[in-house]
């Protein structure tokens, strides 16, 4: 009869120990759950980052669509362009 316990025990104790080992250097273990949150916050700070890029160039895209004033200047300053028959005069420092 105290074979059976100590079977029983012996058993429950390898299945424990697999168990903790698997925590340590399973494919799911814990230091492998770290990294991963820590790749989820890295990536979604990325996408933070590029989100907050689009918005500024959906406000450039709607501001060069509806402001004509805007659109010249940047023209002007970018590009170079004058309007016809204008006089362009470039100050070399």
């Amino acid at each position: 009869m105290h074979k059976k316990i100590y079977a029983i025990l012996i058993a429950i104790a390898l299945l424990f120990s697999i168990m903790v080992v698997q925590l340590v250097f399973g494919q799911n273990s814990i230091p492998r759950q770290q990294q991963v949150k820590e790749n989820i916050a890295r990536y979604q700070e990325q996408i933070d980052s590029l989100q907050k890029v689009i918005e500024e160039h959906k406000r450039e895209i709607e501001r060069l669509q509806t402001d004509s004033l805007y659109r010249e200047s940047i023209l002007r300053t970018r590009y170079g362009m004058s309007r016809k028959d204008e006089k362009v005069y470039q100050l070399v420092h």
